[in-house]
């Protein structure tokens, strides 16, 4: 792991221990906006696990260092006091209780839950506690710490450490609405790694289950309570939804002040829900000088940054020469999920493709590949998050399970004429179809297509593309099924992470 602290520090810090110097006075000295030392880190220092080898400062250096310091003021936006970073909020927490026992010091309480173990694989209870934290006041989730005892037992490997915020973020996405906000991080304490879960308290509450999961029910809203994250209680379910409605009618009342201090006919009003426009009845159009600074989203267009502010756009809004500009995301159809891996499309919620491949088609065979590559999901953490998709597919859940693993593959190997053309196809002799009985022979060629010696992707996108071009035009929906294998197999060849 890479040092934050330069090896002249770990020298100084190394003196001033030799020099009986406390922890939290020591911490003074190093401690920046931008760079927390915590008092685990310095007793990394004290017992050689951190920087193992680097000598201590000579007093001569230490008093010159000591002399000439000047403490910098912390400053945050408009002149403000910084807040404290997360690592250093949370390494204040633990106090050392005896030699190197340390231990959380106020124990669980409605805003901070102990978690002694985490499994990046099965994220359900981080999932229930985020939820139980964004409905209440936001919180800590550590992980690493036991949760009666408050003791820092550290986490047994880095799993988290290098777990994607996205990952998380899919986790969360896939089972709360609204999804609440998070931030995640990884602290040293008495020389062992605590994990931890920031959470805020969500904006638009309840937060509320919409698919279940493990000890996570279908439209449950759960609550932090001292010690525990569980069902919202009737008082303080109602004190929650008056505090909600008491924000929307304040936010009316602002609305409408604005509205009559511009002006009706100078107003516009958009519903983020439809994306219906009105602007007195008039039609809006944007300048195309503007547009160009602006980044409109539609699906299949747009890379999704998970957490970052977002504008989608829908309906009949055009520019002022006359342009319609990009609308939004409608459901996902089997038709969408094939075209979007076809046309090599990014998707808004990669994931919901993923899920919709368990429990939203009846085809056997959907690319799913293209999409996990999307959001940066490698085989292992696919699986995790079609664990807690919630269906009552339970085979098909178990295949897609299986293909993200790679126990299962839709590669096929047929004869005769799909044997031939494929043949022809690895040579780079192969024709393009001509009609709907050749599209269909190709698209049987191409669930053959070898991992090793593949042609070029675009190539075999492009080809399976006609292919469905012609055997739609034609009719022939039958022989469509075909080109939905081959595309699970192309999605593999290419995309499949080995």
């Amino acid at each position: 792991m890479k040092r934050s602290v330069t090896d002249d520090e770990i020298g100084l810090i190394r003196a001033m221990l030799a020099r009986d110097m406390k922890n939290r006075d020591i911490q003074f000295y190093f401690n920046r906006q931008d760079r927390p030392v915590n008092s685990g880190r310095i007793t990394g220092i004290r017992q050689g696990n951190y920087g193992a080898g680097i000598p201590a400062a000579s007093d001569q250096t230490l008093d010159a260092f000591l002399a000439k310091f000047k403490a910098g003021p912390i400053q945050g936006q408009a002149g403000l006091a910084a807040p404290l970073a997360d690592d250093e909020r949370v390494a204040n927490l633990f106090s050392n209780k005896n030699g190197n026992d340390w231990r959380l010091t106020s124990g669980e309480t409605d805003e901070i839950e102990c978690k002694r173990e985490v499994d990046v694989r099965k994220l359900a209870p981080v999932v229930r506690a985020i939820a139980g934290m964004a409905n209440n006041k936001g919180g800590m989730i550590l992980l690493g710490v036991e949760d009666k005892s408050g003791k820092v037992v550290g986490l047994a490997n880095d799993d988290f450490s290098k777990l994607d915020l996205v990952k998380l973020t899919l986790a969360v996405k896939a089972h709360l609405q609204p999804t609440p906000s998070f931030r995640k991080g990884v602290v040293e304490v008495g020389g062992l790694q605590v994990g931890y879960v920031c959470v805020e308290p969500a904006g638009d509450k309840p937060v509320v289950v919409h698919r279940p999961g493990d000890r996570l029910d279908d439209g449950a809203i759960l609550f932090r309570y001292p010690a525990e994250s569980a069902p919202i209680k009737f008082g303080d379910l109602r004190s929650l939804l008056d505090a909600r409605d008491a924000g929307r009618l304040r936010a009316l009342v602002d609305v409408t002040r604005k509205i009559a201090d511009i002006g009706v006919d100078n107003s516009a009003i958009l519903n983020v829900t439809d994306g219906a426009l009105d602007v007195a009845g008039r039609p809006m159009q944007i300048d195309q000088a503007l547009i160009d600074q602006i980044s409109f989203i539609k699906e299949g267009q747009f890379d999704e940054v998970i957490g970052a502010p977002t504008l989608k756009l829908m309906g009949e809004i055009t520019t002022a020469g006359g342009e319609k500009l990009p609308g939004g995301r409608r459901l996902i159809t089997d038709d969408d999920v094939l075209r979007n891996f076809l046309d090599q499309e990014s998707v808004l919620e990669p994931f919901e493709y993923i899920r919709f491949a368990v429990a939203g088609t009846n085809r056997d065979w959907l690319p799913i590949f293209y999409f996990a590559y999307q959001a940066k999901l490698s085989r292992s953490e696919m699986a995790g998050l079609l664990e807690g998709v919630a269906t009552t597919k339970t085979k098909a859940k178990t295949k897609m399970i299986d293909r993200a693993l790679g126990k299962q593959s839709a590669l096929a190997k047929h004869t005769g004429t799909p044997a031939k053309l494929l043949a022809a196809i690895l040579s780079g002799s192969y024709q393009p179809p001509a009609d709907a009985k050749a599209a269909g022979n190709i698209a049987l060629a191409l669930q053959g297509v070898p991992t090793v010696g593949a042609p070029p992707k675009e190539d075999m996108l492009a080809l399976l593309a006609t292919c469905l071009k012609i055997l739609v035009e034609a009719g022939q929906i039958a022989a469509v099924s075909s080109v939905y294998r081959a595309a699970s197999r192309l999605d593999e060849v290419y995309f499949a992470p080995t």
